[in-house]
């Protein structure tokens, strides 16, 4: 049974198996990976991480005490996009605006962050993990479109390709020695 709920817990029982990010060696969670586990768009959860911070007046870029790192990030076609990194305590107050329940899922996620064998990596690794992720989950979609798409015409789709084309070819030469095309 594929209820919503279902689908989250699935998500984060997926996010569980990822190694976890680190903020300056302690755990940290990603907005992707929040955007993964709350099955929101990864630009509405860095929307709504701009307006926390916003509000509790802190600038990434000028705050010592390391809470959150604002990056950029390569996607799967290069292109760098905005990933922000959260301690607990801002996580947290973060998920205080969404449903209760998404909001127990991280809880639950943290509590299995702090359960595990943690392992302190720096951002700059937890950044190479994330890309290194993107580019497996676009070889994977890649894989599926290649499946998908269709691999050998019908003879009778041959057929009609070929008097579209005879047909294309007429009208070219209709059209060059000024004749009307119907």
């Amino acid at each position: 049974m594929n209820t919503p709920t279902n689908l989250i817990f699935e998500s984060i029982a997926k996010a569980g198996m990822v190694a976890p990010t680190t903020l300056n060696g302690l755990p940290g969670m990603s907005s992707s990976e929040i955007a993964e586990i709350t099955g929101k768009k990864h630009l509405h959860v860095l929307r709504d991480i701009r307006k926390m911070l916003d509000a509790l007046k802190i600038n990434p870029n000028l705050d010592t005490s390391s809470r959150c790192v604002e990056t950029k990030v390569p996607d799967s076609y290069g292109r760098l996009q905005p990933l922000t990194i959260l301690d607990k305590e801002l996580t947290f107050t973060l998920l205080s605006r969404y449903s209760f329940e998404l909001s127990n899922l991280i809880v639950k996620r943290w509590i299995a962050l702090e359960g595990s064998g943690f392992e302190r990596v720096s951002v700059q690794a937890a950044v190479a993990h994330l890309i290194e992720r993107e580019k497996d989950i676009r070889r994977e979609a890649l894989k599926k479109i290649k499946r998908s798409a269709p691999k050998r015409l019908t003879v009778e789709q041959k057929e009609l390709q070929k008097y579209q084309r005879q047909a294309a070819a007429q009208d070219r030469k209709d059209r060059l020695k000024g004749r009307e095309v119907v």
